[in-house]
């Protein structure tokens, strides 16, 4: 994984640029509250700003519910967390979904993540590659220690994920499944 800036990335004049995460297939462009805000007004905006297509069937609606919150700026950087990232699919230059963590991490070093891809471009692979490089970024930092995922039980599809990102079950309530991830330095 390499980290460069997208072409055509634009940020404010105060605002240190945040630079896109890249794997092998996608790039992760990170959600500021200018991009969030193009996503709930002018998705072809949004698309122009990022380099690729937004398809309609992005966002999915737990993500679209989250948008207003990133827009207002309620989820920096500053707080210890990555910012979600939109995961672009390079060879299409299509935004497939994205991939962030819910806030910062706790006094103990512990954030909880979450994933979504179109359904179009499910099942291969790309919300384990987008999710990995993600947990990889924030498990550099010192003071991310663990990782949460929760999954309701019938979503197959997302256990795999967790189990691909080497997540250990730790426990249920009612039918949402608890996963964890500790930082190997431990």
């Amino acid at each position: 994984m390499t980290s460069s800036a997208p072409p055509g990335r634009t940020t404010s004049r105060t605002e240190k640029p945040l630079e896109a995460l890249r794997t092998e297939r996608l790039v992760l462009v990170a959600l500021t509250p200018e991009l969030a805000r193009a996503a709930l007004e002018d998705r072809a905006k949004l698309g122009r700003m990022i380099g690729a297509q937004v398809p309609e069937s992005w966002p999915g609606a737990d993500f679209a519910r989250m948008l207003p919150r990133l827009a207002e700026g309620v989820e920096q950087t500053s707080s210890g967390a990555e910012p979600t990232r939109l995961a672009v699919h390079a060879a299409d230059e299509m935004l497939i979904g994205e991939t962030g963590f819910h806030g910062p991490p706790n006094g103990r070093g512990t954030i909880e993540v979450g994933y979504s891809i179109i359904p179009a471009y499910r099942g291969r692979g790309f919300a384990t590659e987008a999710t990995r490089a993600l947990i990889g970024a924030a498990l550099a930092r010192p003071e991310i220690r663990r990782i949460t995922a929760e999954c309701l039980d019938d979503n197959p599809a997302s256990l795999r994920v967790l189990e691909k990102l080497g997540m250990r079950y730790i426990g249920s309530a009612g039918g949402t499944l608890r996963f964890e991830l500790r930082d190997k330095k431990q």
